[in-house]
């Protein structure tokens, strides 16, 4: 860890687990879920831990780890999820954390079928292909028919990409806990204001002192060193994708356009190839799960413009 770093990044996965998995930063978890989603499951008042590692119905079966679990007081599950880059079949997998919280329950030996309400809470710090073309950071998933009537409302996904929200512009329309929670989880790890949250009260003030280095022991200092560390080296395998798709895109670009140029002139094919180059190469990004901010910044590009190669 760096000599001036004041506070540790919640968004690890040692730090997420940190601050939300404990029993002494419940109520810091109740308020989180409380302001992201109360008006779709109601107002939680108390929360029970329950154990993570969750095996199947014969040994074979493979066993799910989730981050965070645990119930509300009136016994509805809540799965919840850090994901800090893009995996193959996420969406299979959450669909498959929550079939197996139903298929326990259903282990227990009743025949009424009367299942709890099980909610996946999904924090992702990528932006998820899943809703590609959708502008919006916050994502609710039910089952509905094409009439989009509710067919049950015993499970639901929730979604938060990380990314959208840090380049959306305008938030002053948004729910205004959820979006000072959200600034703070994406934020806290990079300050190095020793003062920083002084004005805060209640449980922004706790998270931010919760954050603090100097609340971590030797131990748990190894282990979020650790934590940055593999975070890196997935970051690392990024940025590996990303130039792949930078000389595909380049090489696709330039064979188009010079092509082209064989017609029109071998000047206007090149630029027509650079511009070529451009398009996949923030397609290719974008398929990545590569960030709006990164893929501005590499490609010189404005938000706009890069959804809409995304549309086109």
């Amino acid at each position: 860890m760096k000599k001036d770093m004041i506070f540790f990044d919640p968004l690890s996965d040692f730090g997420f687990k940190r601050i939300f998995a404990s029993e002494n930063n419940k109520d810091l978890l109740i308020d989180f879920l409380n302001s992201s989603i109360s008006d779709e499951v109601g107002i939680i008042t108390d929360i029970t831990f329950l154990p993570t590692e969750q095996f199947g119905e014969r040994p074979e079966d493979k066993r799910v780890i989730f981050d965070i679990y645990c119930e509300n007081q009136n016994g509805d599950r809540f799965i919840i999820e850090m994901q800090r880059a893009r995996q193959p079949f996420f969406a299979d997998r959450i669909i498959s954390y929550v079939s197996r919280v139903i298929s326990r329950e259903m282990e227990k030996g009743e025949n009424d079928y009367a299942i709890p309400s099980v909610y996946s809470f999904n924090l992702l710090d990528y932006n998820a292909p899943e809703f590609r073309g959708n502008d919006r950071y916050f994502h609710k998933v039910m089952l509905k028919d094409e009439t989009d009537r509710i067919f049950s409302d015993k499970t639901t996904f929730f979604f938060v990409e990380l990314c959208k929200f840090a380049a959306v512009k305008d938030k002053t329309l948004d729910n205004a806990p959820m979006r000072r929670w959200l600034e703070l989880l994406t934020s806290i790890g990079s300050c190095t204001n020793r003062d920083y949250g002084a004005e805060e009260q209640g449980v922004f003030r706790k998270f931010i002192e919760e954050c603090r280095i100097t609340k971590l022991n030797n131990m748990e200092r190894k282990e979020y060193k650790k934590s940055v560390l593999e975070y890196k080296d997935v970051q690392g395998a990024i940025i590996c994708a990303r130039e792949d798709g930078v000389e595909e895109g380049f090489e696709k670009g330039m064979e188009k356009g010079l092509e082209q140029g064989l017609e029109q002139g071998v000047k206007k094919g090149r630029m027509e190839g650079l511009d070529e180059g451009k398009r996949q190469l923030v397609r290719n990004m974008l398929t990545e799960g590569i960030d709006l901010d990164t893929i501005a910044r590499i490609s010189g590009l404005n938000h706009e413009e890069i959804i809409g190669m995304q549309q086109n």
